[in-house]
Order: C-alpha cells, then structure tokens, then sequence
C-alpha cells in the first residue's frame, strides 16, 4: 500500500516538473507568425512600389515623347510656311500728268498694274501650346501686316511733250506712287486686314489638323 502512494507521489513530482520546463515550440511559432506578417507586408509594399514606378514610366513613355514629337510638328510646319500671305490685291491705274509753262504744255498718261500682299512676315514667330495629352493645340499668330505694294505693269499709251516742258521719270513715279498709296488705303479702310488675319487663322488652322491635331484653337 505503501509502495502504491510513493508511486503515486513520484509520478506527481514528474508531472510538476514536466510543467515547469519552459515550452521552445510555442515562443518558435509566434516568432514565425511576426516574420510571416513582416515578410507579407514587405511584398505588399514592394508590389505597391512596382506598381506606382510602372504607371509612371507608362504615362510618361506614351506623353513625354508624344508632347515632343507634336511640338516638333508644330514648328516643321509652321517653317514650311515662312511668310504667310493670306491676301493678294491685284488693281490697275492710270495716272495723268500735266505741265505748262506759259505756252508751253505737255501730257502724259500711264497706265500701271500693281499687286497688294498682305499677311505674316515671318509665321515662325508663332507661340504656341500643346494641351489635352497632345491632342490639342493653343496657336497665337502675330498680326498681320503689308508684305508688298509692287507694280507688275507700266505703259504710256498716250503723250504729248514739249521740249520746253519735259516730263521726269521721277516725276512719272512720284506719281505713279501717290495712286498706290490711295489705293492701300482705300484697301485697309474696307477691312483688308482684318479680312487677311481671319484668312491667316484658316490657313493655321487647316495645317495643323491635318497635321493630326484634334483640335486647333488660333488666336
């Protein structure tokens, strides 16, 4: 009987110290469960990170060369253009000239043909802005202005000098100049200017979308 219970007690006292011992597998697993967390989350993060650097090349691969390649279109075309006349004036004259000196007369009478050209000397000089992911383009043009007043015909059809009474060329041009000047004027007083920038911003316009723009604004 005796025997039976310091059995007993023997296997207590193992029990007890079979408890006592600290438990290695169970500090193991939780240590395994931060590193597994930790580990998540720093894949997590890194895909997050590829993620963002991708969206950024991409966006910047399909506008940056985009933007460049539309703003070397803009400035190709516009150098093709150079000096830009958007209104040509075609107009014939005839001037008479006359001259006395006491008895003495003479007379002249010509007949000349002259061109009017306006529009932008220099179109290059353009500022321009590209918007709306290159789809859109902002163009502002300079003004308009006289590119040229020249005589493309001259004739005498009619004369009558006398040797006392000479007439000049430079008196012929003199005139001749006075009547282009009138005409000009007549020309600008009808609006040829206006009429000459609103041909300009057509003409700007119609290059640029069928260079590819989908929208053309010219100011």
């Amino acid at each position: 009987m005796e025997k039976k219970i310091n059995e007993k007690k023997s296997l207590l006292r193992q029990a007890e110290r079979v408890e006592r011992q600290p438990r290695p597998r169970r500090q193991h697993s939780v240590f395994s469960g931060i590193l597994t967390k930790i580990i998540i989350i720093l894949f997590l993060i890194m895909i997050l990170a590829c993620g963002g650097f991708y969206a950024y090349y991409t966006i910047t691969k399909k506008l940056t060369p985009k933007t460049e390649s539309n703003i070397s279109i803009v400035t190709t075309q516009l150098s093709l253009c150079q000096e830009l006349v958007t209104a040509k004036y075609h107009y014939s004259d005839i001037i008479a000239i006359n001259k006395k000196i006491g008895l003495s007369k003479s007379l002249s009478l010509v007949k000349y043909s002259g061109v009017i050209r306006i529009g932008i000397p220099d179109i290059v000089n353009c500022d321009f802005e590209i918007f709306n992911e290159g789809k859109s383009l902002r163009i502002k043009i300079p003004d308009v202005e006289i590119l040229g007043n020249d005589i493309t015909g001259q004739e005498v059809f009619d004369e009558n000098q006398s040797i006392f009474v000479p007439i000049t060329t430079d008196e012929v041009f003199s005139k001749i100049q006075e009547s282009k000047d009138k005409t000009l004027d007549e020309l600008i007083n009808d609006g040829i200017l206006k009429e000459a920038r609103e041909n300009a911003k057509k003409v700007i316009q119609s290059i640029m979308l069928s260079a590819g723009f989908e929208e053309v604004i010219v100011v």
